[in-house]
């Protein structure tokens, strides 16, 4: 037994790899090129920024990341969504500036979801100007047909092919770290720079210079959110392993052997990356760094596609048409929506800036953002679900905010370089989900909770007008702030018709990752023959309607026989209209947005996944 799990942690940790490492691993392709180009190739200057490197990688991914971040999970899962529904549970007043910190931070994730794609491939198809200035000209158009093959493809999902992501990315991390030890044995001197003396020395010396590149120092750890974010797909210890044991070692072997290079040769700046390795090795490392930064680009557009499921199942973002990729995996999703807009931003990203260079300008805000509010909000789970004192949160935390703040203020003057593209990007992603939200909130208090009572409408329903159909089942999809269930009753009387077995059913999107299947059923009989159904979901599952009624059934559930393939659904469709009338916190011009954002939303029918041919879709009006 103890094997098999040592053999099932090291088969995680080599997933681990290919997912959670992805960033983080192929930035050594641009960050110490982007940090000390145009700087003078000194002593001084190289082994003062290896030295902030090396301390960068160790107190914020090792120590804070690794070692603390990783234990702030909502059962197994990781993220600013998944930190929000932790919170939730354990806090009785939720604090609304706590609310809007996560949604900003959900869509500062999705506009570095644009950006990083962008930045990897195209900073991999630039050896194609070490190898010959000739290729210069095609850098660009080669980056962007690679992208959006990538993005056509998304739909095809990557459950056949994402095994061989892991073994890959570890062949790519040993040839980037052997590369540098092969630099570092010709000039072993640059080791010296892990003295922190060097990195302390170079901010001292070089003032309000030399803290402006700590901007360019940033960029060796983006990527760090995507460790916690992917945190539920392989748990705590192969994420540690997989750093410990192969990422971290093999980035440092290449951050010093760039700089041993650099030492040698000051006109490797050109290239920092790519000026390691020998004439002979230009093109396969070329071909190795595109397919690394290709796994790099699908870890982080497959993290979007995750987290706006996520928003979706907690109710902070429209609903949007959700595709499994496949049958195994119920992690493997595609949004078609979402896809068209990262794709979209990024190769507009692509020819706009069309080099590395341009792109590192605009890199990286998102990211310190992102990382600075995740900080926060583990910082509230410490004290709110750990019970930490405020002195412990105080000498664990203080450090790593004041990391945050020292790189955020080093990258501030990036926005007009560029990187108000992602930020705007993110405000835009944080409007419409603060509206969706709040317009949810207004439309169940001043429509669905206002309704008649459903036991009142049964009374009221004359039992010798109505012809009974037997050996029928007729399911009603309705909110579960729905006072009536729906408007359905008013079609039952409307056609006269009462099926032999009405069943009434409305989903809860739990602040857990997944609800257990015994615990996911909640069935009340309000008559004969007439029940109501609360489903219970995890923010991380699957809402298959048809299919969970299926397996109640076979878990017999129901006190009636349930044949799902025969059985009639019912959903409603709601239209709204817009008034002036004074509601808290919400203008008239959300209202209209979220008006857009409903009708433009996915149908219940194909969210719910119900069969076509046996739904029948009911409109209703609401004001608000």
């Amino acid at each position: 037994m103890e094997n098999s799990n040592n053999k099932r942690t090291l088969t995680l940790s080599l997933g681990a790899l290919g997912v959670v490492y992805g960033d983080l691993g192929t930035s050594p392709l641009y960050a110490l090129q982007q940090t000390l180009s145009g700087e003078a190739i000194t002593r001084e200057t190289v082994f003062g920024v290896l030295s902030l490197v090396f301390w960068s990688l160790i107190l914020v991914i090792s120590t804070s990341y690794v070692s603390v971040f990783l234990r702030a999970d909502n059962e197994g899962e990781g993220g600013v969504l998944a930190l929000l529904s932790l919170l939730k549970r354990y806090v009785n007043k939720f604090p609304r500036w706590l609310f809007l910190t996560g949604i900003v931070g959900a869509g500062l994730l999705l506009g570095d979801g644009m950006i990083t794609p962008a930045i990897s491939v195209i900073s991999a198809i630039e050896g194609l100007k070490v190898i010959s200035p000739d290729f210069s000209h095609l850098i660009w158009p080669i980056s962007f047909a690679i992208l959006l093959a990538l993005f056509l493809c998304q739909r095809f999902g990557t459950a056949k092919i994402s095994f061989i992501f892991g073994p890959i990315l570890l062949c790519w991390f040993i040839i980037i770290g052997i590369l540098g030890a092969i630099a570092i044995f010709h000039h072993p001197g640059v080791l010296s720079a892990i003295n922190p003396y060097y990195a302390l020395a170079f901010i001292y010396h070089g003032g309000w210079h030399a803290y402006l590149m700590l901007g360019g120092v940033f960029l060796v750890i983006t990527g760090a959110e995507a460790m916690y974010a992917d945190l539920g797909h392989f748990g705590r210890n192969p994420i540690r392993i997989g750093w410990f044991a192969v990422a971290l070692p093999a980035l440092l072997l290449n951050y010093f052997g760039q700089g041993a290079n650099l030492l040698q040769s000051p006109g490797a700046i050109t290239n920092s990356f790519y000026t390691l390795s020998p004439d002979w090795f230009s093109y396969p490392l070329l071909i190795i760094a595109t397919v690394a930064t290709i796994i790099a680009s699908q870890a982080v557009i497959t993290a979007s596609f995750s987290l706006a499921r996520q928003a979706i199942l907690l109710n902070i973002c429209p609903r949007l048409s959700i595709i499994h990729t496949s049958e195994e995996e119920t992690g493997q999703v595609y949004v078609p929506q979402i896809n068209f807009v990262i794709a979209v931003g990024t190769l507009s990203l692509v020819m706009i800036f069309k080099s590395s260079d341009g792109l590192a300008a605009a890199f990286g805000m998102a990211v310190n953002l992102v990382m600075l509010i995740v900080a926060i909000l583990v910082m509230c789970v410490a004290r709110q679900n750990w019970k930490w004192s405020i002195s412990k949160i105080f000498l664990v935390f203080f450090l790593v905010i004041l990391i945050d703040l020292a790189f955020l203020g080093a990258n501030l003057h990036k926005i007009q370089q560029g990187a108000w593209i992602p930020l705007a990007f993110a405000v835009v992603i944080s409007v419409i989900m603060i509206t969706w939200q709040k317009g949810v909130e207004l439309l169940r208090s001043s429509f669905y909770m206002k309704k008649i009572p459903l036991p009142d409408i049964i009374k009221q329903l004359d039992n010798t007008k109505l012809n009974y159909l037997e050996n029928l089942t007729t399911i009603f999809i309705t909110d579960s702030y729905d006072n009536s269930g729906g408007s359905f009753f008013n079609y039952i009387k409307l056609n006269r018709i009462l099926p032999e077995q009405v069943l009434i059913v409305s989903i809860v999107i739990e602040n857990y990752p997944y609800v257990p299947e015994k615990k996911c059923y909640e069935l009340t009989e309000l008559t004969k023959g007439i029940y109501t159904l609360i489903l219970h979901y995890g923010f991380m599952q699957s809402t298959n309607i048809p299919r969970t009624l299926a397996l109640g059934g076979k878990m017999k559930v129901f006190p009636f026989t349930l044949d799902v393939n025969k059985a009639t659904f019912l959903v409603e469709i709601i239209n709204i209209s817009m008034t002036k009338k004074k509601y808290p916190r919400l203008f008239y011009w959300q209202k209209k947005l979220f008006g857009f954002l409903l009708r433009n939303s996915a149908f219940d029918i194909e969210f719910f996944r119900l069969p076509y041919n046996r739904t029948i879709a009911i409109g209703t009006y609401s004001e608000i």
